[in-house]
């Protein structure tokens, strides 16, 4: 065997050596391909379900919010209905005519007289002649903003009644505000 024999048998194993190595590094690329590929693959998957995941949770507190806004939203409305009828009340009382504003008036003076002794007197300027004669029970009646009724102190002034038609229309929506609600609602 000559020099060129050994050289060629060589080249050849070496050849051989090389296609194998390569063919093997190959192999490796390949199956190292594919392992990246299947883990950009999960992470993909596990992105999208992550992205789903949050996308529901946004959805849901979209919801919720729209949700509370809706209620919100009703409920100033129905608050705003009951004003109204407040309102309308507070209107009605203050176009009474007289004969009704004096019954009135002489109504809540009886109730004013069961409470306490009065000596001062608050009306307004339209309901002071229906107080006529109750001046020599009382110290003074002065004249008020109010929409009609009575107002009423000791002589100490340390205990007030308020029958002024606002007040009590106040104290009927602290006590009937449920009630009010079921009959307009």
């Amino acid at each position: 065997m000559g020099l060129e024999a050994v050289k060629e048998d060589i080249l050849n194993s070496a050849r051989h050596s090389a296609n194998s190595l390569i063919g093997e590094a190959r192999k490796e690329a390949a199956q190292l391909l594919k392992e990246a590929e299947k883990k950009v693959e999960d992470m993909k998957k596990k992105s999208e379900e992550e992205a789903k995941k949050f996308i529901d949770i946004i959805k849901r507190q979209e919801i919720a919010s729209a949700e509370l806004e809706k209620k919100k939203t009703v409920l100033e409305a129905k608050k705003e209905a009951i004003e109204s009828v407040f309102m309308e009340a507070k209107k009605q009382l203050w176009e009474l005519d007289d004969k009704k504003r004096e019954l009135y008036t002489k109504k809540i003076l009886e109730r004013v007289k069961k409470d306490l002794e009065p000596a001062y007197a608050y009306c307004n300027k339209r309901d002071a002649k229906f107080l006529k004669g109750f001046e020599t029970n009382v110290m003074a009646i002065d004249i008020v903003d109010i929409i009609g009724g009575l107002k009423a102190e000791n002589k100490e002034k340390t205990i007030i009644v308020d029958y002024s038609f606002e007040a009590m229309l106040e104290r009927i929506k602290d006590t009937e505000l449920q009630n009010i609600s079921k009959l307009l609602f």
